[in-house]
């Protein structure tokens, strides 16, 4: 999270690295922002939200290698965690995987299936980043609402 946004309200919560994490993850932004009174930025925030996990599952989902050689529960315990932070004028969504690789904003042709949920974050999102915790992996974080 970028260094200059003041907090007051901080929400977490850990998801499974599966396919139903991305609705999970958008009812929950919903009702924390709900409970906030920050319903304008709902809409917005269950778009963003939903490409970060997305994101996020993908980049926490097991090699083939992984599979070979500890079967198909090699991903079981991975997980994704989001998080949320009150901000003055808006909001910080958060999305960490397990995965040290940073994010790429991507320009797919208009054949490509996917590799687009960053330039949906760019474009909704005030400003967008990564950083690498301590603890490892990686958080891919987004502010909407202004940066005061």
């Amino acid at each position: 999270m970028t260094a200059n946004l003041l907090t007051t309200r901080q929400n977490y919560t850990e998801l499974p690295v599966h396919p139903t994490a991305v609705s999970l993850a958008r009812r929950h932004v919903a009702q924390v922002l709900t409970d906030w009174d920050r319903d304008a930025l709902i809409d917005d925030a269950r778009l963003v939200i939903s490409e970060l996990v997305t994101n996020g599952i993908k980049a926490s989902d097991p090699s083939d290698d992984e599979i070979e050689a500890y079967g198909t529960l090699a991903g079981a315990y991975r997980r994704v965690r989001i998080g949320l932070h009150q901000t003055a004028g808006g909001v910080v969504l958060e999305a960490w995987d397990c995965n040290r690789c940073p994010p790429r904003l991507c320009r797919p042709d208009a054949e490509a299936v996917g590799g687009r949920g960053l330039l949906v974050v760019d474009t909704v999102a005030t400003q967008w980043g990564y950083r690498w915790p301590k603890t490892g992996g990686k958080i891919v974080w987004a502010l909407l609402g202004d940066a005061s």
